[in-house]
């Protein structure tokens, strides 16, 4: 209600969301988020966008890890619900991030 509420005083549209998420997230874990975003403005990637960037994460493994030949990797993951292009584009793009990125924490 507090949610709904702040929508609709505020007249914000994006408020509408967030006060649906009282129906999936406990008490706690709501004012968790609220404290770590609170302000912000955040956009959420679908299911499938976060499966697309999995299943990319998963053939640089194999392709880059462990050293299975591309076309191979791409019969292991079996991505029926992408096209080969999209993950090839996406597999360049995280490349280039990998590459350039420095995971290290000392």
């Amino acid at each position: 209600m507090i949610l709904f509420a702040l929508f609709k005083m505020s007249d914000i549209p994006e408020y509408a969301t967030l006060s649906e998420l009282v129906y999936i997230l406990d008490k706690d874990s709501l004012l968790n988020f609220l404290e770590c975003f609170g302000g912000l403005t955040i956009k959420v990637p679908t299911i499938k966008e976060l499966k697309q960037i999995i299943n990319t994460l998963l053939l640089y493994q194999l392709v880059q890890i462990e050293k299975i030949p591309m076309k191979e990797a791409l019969e292991q993951l079996s991505l029926k619900e992408f096209q080969n292009k999209d993950i090839l584009d996406s597999y360049g793009k995280i490349c280039g991030i990998l590459e350039s990125y420095n995971f290290k924490r000392d």
